[in-house]
């Protein structure tokens, strides 16, 4: 598929920026592994867990996420600019709101979640003592990302990069201190980097607050209050999104849970590898989140032909950037292991499982990105669906009887999940390639284009 140069240069400029951020986000993750990573494998496993029981509930957030930036992306598509306004106020209430309910849930199920997923009372209780630092930061996460999918579905990506830019160091420095006791703080060891990640998260939201104050005002916000009705809008189009990944992390609770019974070292490669997946698989979900813009900015102009050769060729083109990483992952694993796994049993145990994985990831670059470009098009709950199924129905059956019952471990497993890459991506192509997600929604519907529109648009429709 040929992609001409206009074109190739909008994805790039709005999928470059988001793939920075989820590295950077990504690359904290690593950070964190490391700074406590001389506290042993029990503190590795800890974080692990205890950081899987927050993205679970950090990816209730994401419906909000996905549902403001299919909402602004078709808002401004249709040059309906004061209205995108109004979906973020939307979003920073449900964000706001949640992120406490979700912190203080968290609280309650955080002491039966651990130990369920390890027992062990070295591997407990530095798990507990990350989270409970960690939770307060889930309201300031609930409203960053709302601002994010406000400036990712109207095309601006770079202001959410500057700030996650200026969280990055803070992070860092914030880690160093309080897990090392450095510049005359406590030592708090896993808790202290669950401190730092608290207090970024904080600096996150005042900067997005502080651009919008300056930089980059957005028409439609100030002195608006939230209405019912956006509310239940975006509730709609992001809650089949937000149930689908925390189950996926639920998923993934109960994954660690079954490598446990292998053991403590198991689980902290299993991290590792997670974490390490992640860093291949984080820009092409970039590259997803400017499928779904583009696809919904398209929707908006009542152009779903653009909107279908959109996705296929963001598609495309983030399959064939993945390659070469994917391939020097599965040729060199220990290479990249070494930097995060101090002890040379735990790599060799990793090296394998990370091999398989690797060779899959281009593959399931393909699919991921088709699945965003999905969402773009507000087929969220057929996409949550596919991906409930193949997880519960498949995936962790699988995982079991392959790692334990025939005692094939983190290669079984990983050899699982290679499979399923196949499957899911087949599936959500053949999905693309239908044209249901192109007719008009009533709470989709596109409006009359106006002069305020700035999308971006063919130069020959310029």
């Amino acid at each position: 598929m040929i992609i001409d140069g206009w074109r190739l240069r909008t994805i790039v400029g709005l999928s470059l920026p988001i793939a920075l951020i989820l590295l950077l986000h990504n690359l904290m993750t690593l950070i964190g592994i490391a700074l406590v990573g001389h506290l042993g494998d029990a503190a590795v496993a800890g974080i692990g867990i205890a950081g899987t029981l927050i993205s679970m509930l950090v990816a209730l957030l994401f419906g909000i996420d996905t549902g403001v930036q299919a909402l602004v992306a078709r808002r401004t598509g249709g040059g309906e600019i004061q209205k995108a306004g109004a979906v973020l106020v939307d979003g920073l209430a449900i964000g706001t709101g949640a992120g406490v309910i979700l912190a203080a849930a968290g609280y309650g199920v955080g002491p039966v979640l651990v130990p369920f997923v390890n027992a062990h009372p070295d591997v407990v209780e530095p798990a507990l003592a990350y989270l409970n630092a960690a939770l307060p930061m889930l309201p300031f996460v609930g409203a960053s990302l709302a601002f994010s999918a406000y400036r990712n579905g109207t095309g601006m990506p770079r202001f959410s990069l500057l700030t996650v830019l200026i969280q990055f160091p803070c992070y860092v420095l914030f880690g160093y201190a309080f897990v090392f006791g450095a510049f005359g703080l406590p030592s708090l060891g896993t808790a202290g980097l669950g401190l730092a990640a608290a207090l970024a998260s904080l600096i996150g939201l005042l900067v997005h607050v502080a651009i919008t104050a300056g930089v980059a005002p957005i028409p439609g916000l100030a002195g608006q209050p939230p209405s019912w009705a956006g509310i239940r809008l975006v509730l709609r189009i992001g809650v089949p999104i937000g149930l689908q990944q925390s189950l996926v992390n639920v998923g993934a609770m109960i994954t660690l849970a079954i490598v446990s019974l292998i053991g403590t070292e198991a689980v902290a490669a299993m991290n590792v590898l997670l974490v390490l997946m992640l860093m291949s698989i984080l820009p092409a979900s970039g590259m997803g989140v400017a499928a779904a813009t583009l696809v919904g900015m398209a929707l908006g102009r009542n152009d779903p032909r653009d909107a279908r050769q959109w996705g296929w060729q963001v598609a495309t083109l983030g399959m064939l950037a993945l390659l070469a990483p994917c391939l020097c992952l599965a040729v060199a694993p220990h290479a990249l292991l070494g930097l995060f796994v101090a002890d040379p049993a735990t790599a060799d145990l990793a090296a394998t499982p990370l091999r398989l994985l690797a060779i899959g990831m281009s593959i399931d670059v393909l699919g991921r990105i088709l699945g965003f470009a999905l969402r773009g098009a507000g087929a969220t709950r057929l996409v949550a669906s596919l991906a409930f199924l193949l997880q519960w129905a498949v995936q962790l059956p699988l995982v079991w009887w392959a790692g334990i019952h025939l005692g094939f471990g983190l290669t079984g497993i990983a050899a699982v999940r290679l499979a399923l890459f196949v499957v899911e991506t087949a599936i959500l192509a053949l999905l693309w390639r239908s044209d249901f997600w192109s007719r008009p929604r009533p709470d989709h519907a596109p409006a009359a284009r106006g002069p305020e529109r700035r999308v971006p648009t063919p130069p020959s429709s310029r």
